[in-house]
């Protein structure tokens, strides 16, 4: 096991390489412990521990949205709040004709020192249906970010999940003029793929005038989370890289807990998936 710090512009991610996926249970049982204590000792809301898995370990954390201006080379890269909920408005219409269930939709109307975005409920249905999302997706989970770490990684590439503490027992401190992230939580009235998957959700934003005094309806940039001040007690990330090698024992002992891909995504093409994993790919 190996420590190291990826250092960007703004932000310090903890690097924990491992040798086996055996370690990575090792070091979340470690962090379980430390959670415990913060919460035993705090008078301050410890934020729940969060992960997310990603199959390359070279992958950015980066949203739906982000990676979808980029890859479709969009000119527009700097959405804000109220940008984006004009495309929601939008497709509202569609939705509401088309899919079964309508998720409650909110007029933009937020205040100056408000830090949710307005359609909270709305962008995380349309965000587990495809649609391009400033939301950031995590688990409370380890398993669940393991599957979705290895489910689908390469033989020559090396998978990550991430753990991600957002309030470590002190009082957030915030700067107008760095993005911040803030967490949804996991309480919302939505597609019943967020309580499959134990989800919850992340945002980052920077303030659109931060020289200016806040103003009603003072509209709010999202950002990339990977631009952070990442520290020790709050927005606290780590990231753990495992060898691919591990995936089939790693796969093995999630199905055997009940998380594959029907568990966490209940269609019949999850159901497909799992069954050819369970009578081709296992079994060799």
């Amino acid at each position: 096991m190996s420590h190291e710090s990826n250092k960007g512009e703004n932000s310090t991610i903890e690097e924990i390489t491992l040798e086996r996926w055996e370690e990575f249970e090792e070091a979340i049982e470690k962090d379980y412990n430390t959670i415990t204590q913060l919460k035993n000792s705090n008078l301050v809301d410890v934020s729940n521990l969060l992960f997310r898995g990603q199959a390359n370990k070279s992958w950015r954390l980066e949203t739906t949205l982000e990676r979808y201006v980029r890859e479709k080379n969009v000119t527009k890269r700097d959405f804000s709040w109220f940008d984006y909920w004009r495309i929601l408005k939008s497709i509202k219409p569609t939705i509401y004709s088309l899919a079964e269930y309508k998720p409650e939709f909110e007029n933009f109307d937020i205040g100056p020192l408000s830090t949710d975005p307005p359609c909270y409920e709305f962008m995380i249905y349309i965000r587990h249906h495809g649609f391009p999302s400033p939301l950031l997706d995590w688990t409370r989970s380890p398993y669940v970010a393991a599957y979705f770490a290895f489910n689908d990684s390469k033989k020559d590439e090396d998978v990550a999940i991430y753990s991600y503490l957002e309030n470590g027992g002190k009082m957030k401190t915030t700067s107008p003029t760095v993005p911040q992230i803030k967490g949804l939580g996991p309480y919302a009235e939505t597609h019943k793929r967020h309580y499959q998957q134990q989800c919850e959700y992340t945002i980052c934003f920077t303030e659109a005038y931060p020289f200016m005094p806040p103003k009603p309806n003072d509209d709010k940039i999202y950002a990339c989370h990977e631009g952070v001040q990442f520290g020790d007690l709050q927005d606290f990330l780590k990231k753990y890289i495992i060898p691919s090698t591990e995936k089939k024992k790693v796969l093995r002992k999630l199905d055997l807990m009940n998380i594959n891909a029907f568990s966490l995504f209940g269609n019949e093409e999850s159901l497909m998936d799992t069954l050819a994993y369970r009578e081709i790919e296992n079994k060799r």
